[in-house]
């Protein structure tokens, strides 16, 4: 893992020019270019603004407004989703560079990776000036933001990594990805609040490490609260990050040998 690491910020230049350059080719012809980078996330929360100015009325998690709770939960879980499946099919995305004996073939999840954070960073300004402008301004615990951005990047390393070196050997895997984000969704708390769950399942559904940042993060910035007062949670979610990310890297180095193979 720190050999990978290490490798990783050998080739820190080539990993941002790559993911400048999946950036802009993603949208290559398109009248608006860049601009449809941010708008699912950002017209999805302008819908739920408007949803809940309008008519749509619910209970105030914490005392806090739903729709401002609600958004800050929705941002980090559109980052998960939208880095995973890029990683997802990297490996087969660039199947070009794989087969170049001389690249290092384990950095193209981290360019699909920071592609997609380049993206999501502006979103997540975007959420930060949301929440000024409802009356909620910055405090100390809002410095908890890279934190929890850095924490979501970390998962999907992990968990991205295990699915890119799978897929070049099993194509459909791409697909269970997508559904599986739309089975996980409503097993995350990001419409209804963990107090709503019965009790038993509570500790169940906490093992979603997703829960860690959507909660870390609407602590920090709705409840000021800091990340350090859940140790246990903590602890759990990065054992989980350390073991999908150990666990991608024996994948990778084991099935390397195979990808010009299959792809």
């Amino acid at each position: 893992m720190f050999e990978h690491a290490l490798a990783t910020y050998r080739q820190r230049g080539i990993i941002l020019e790559l993911a400048r350059t999946d950036f802009r080719s993603r949208y290559t012809g398109s009248l608006l270019g860049a601009v449809w980078a941010f708008a699912q996330p950002v017209l999805t929360i302008v819908l739920y603004l408007f949803i809940h100015k309008v008519g749509f009325r619910s209970g105030q998690p914490h005392g806090v407004p739903f729709v401002l709770w609600l958004i800050v939960g929705m941002v980090p879980w559109f980052f998960f989703t939208d880095a995973l499946i890029a990683v997802t099919h990297s490996l087969v995305e660039y199947s070009f560079l794989v087969k170049k004996i001389v690249f290092e073939v384990s950095i193209l999840p981290t360019i699909k990776l920071v592609s997609a954070a380049l993206i999501h960073v502006v979103v997540w300004t975007i959420l930060l000036v949301i929440l000024a402008f409802s009356g909620f301004l910055p405090t100390l615990a809002w410095l908890q933001v890279p934190y929890y951005f850095f924490a979501a990047c970390a998962l999907v390393s992990g968990i991205g990594l295990i699915a890119a070196v799978v897929t070049p050997f099993f194509r459909d895997l791409a697909q269970v990805v997508i559904v599986g984000l739309q089975f996980f969704f409503w097993l995350t708390p990001i419409l209804w609040s963990i107090e709503q769950a019965p009790a038993r399942f509570a500790r169940v559904l906490q093992l979603n490490p997703v829960y860690y940042i959507v909660e870390g993060l609407r602590d920090a910035l709705l409840l000021n609260k800091p990340f350090w007062i859940h140790p246990v949670t903590t602890a759990y979610f990065w054992g989980f990050v350390v073991v999908t990310n150990l666990i991608g890297l024996a994948l990778f180095n084991r099935l390397r040998p195979h990808f010009a193979d299959v792809l």
